[in-house]
């Protein structure tokens, strides 16, 4: 499940120091992505598990030290109830938790917010809907899965963050109003980076 650890962040959780873990796998394609090794299975394969036990040691050991941990990815609602046990333990352990998500799996983020496993949320809302499947490198992506996301996560009421990635090219003013327009509440901008530094995370 997990590919990959940033052991200290001060910038992937809001008002937290926090570890980073990085789970493989995603079912978007975005050519633009800079973490591509953990989206292609092929290449996903060739990076070594981080076992669960390896990364709840090491946190056990930052306890106090540490205040959440964020699970990027990847996309980590592909990995459901096995996140979900993982995620538990955390919060187990005094440890809050932020989850990175590509909001197309609202069933499954809704259960993870049922059960109060996630403290903070950043959604990645990749377009404006008529761009959305382009963006993402697909043929075609179901919105319905998107929207019903976002009105999840509002709903949840947890801290959350939705924010955009202006990708030259791809994104426009336009584009930027539309959503800020359906969101009804204020996107995050993200610069794009054409080269992605991974010194700092260590990979299997």
């Amino acid at each position: 499940m997990f590919k990959g650890i940033q052991k200290v962040s001060l910038i992937d959780y809001p008002g937290e120091i926090c570890a980073t873990l990085f789970t493989g796998g995603c079912n978007f394609r975005c050519n633009w992505c800079h973490n591509w090794d953990l989206v292609l299975p092929e290449k996903v394969m060739l990076i070594p598990d981080i076992s669960e036990d390896e990364i709840k040691d090491f946190l056990i050991t930052r306890k106090g030290k540490l205040g959440g941990v964020c699970i990027t990815g990847g996309e980590p609602c592909m990995w459901k109830s096995n996140l979900a046990e993982f995620m538990r333990w955390c919060k187990a352990e005094g440890f809050k938790v932020k989850l990175d998500t590509n909001g197309s799996f609202p069933d499954v983020l809704n259960e993870y917010l049922s059960k109060g496993l996630v403290d903070y949320i950043a959604m990645d809302i990749k377009n404006s809907f008529s761009k959305y499947a382009k963006t993402v490198g697909l043929d075609s992506v179901n919105l319905d899965k998107i929207k019903l996301s976002v009105e999840i996560i509002k709903k949840s009421r947890i801290p959350h963050t939705f924010r955009t990635t202006v990708v030259p090219s791809l994104i426009e003013a336009y584009d930027l109003s539309q959503i800020e327009e359906f969101l009804g509440e204020k996107l995050i901008l993200q610069d794009y980076r054409p080269v992605s530094n991974y010194s700092e995370v260590n990979y299997g």
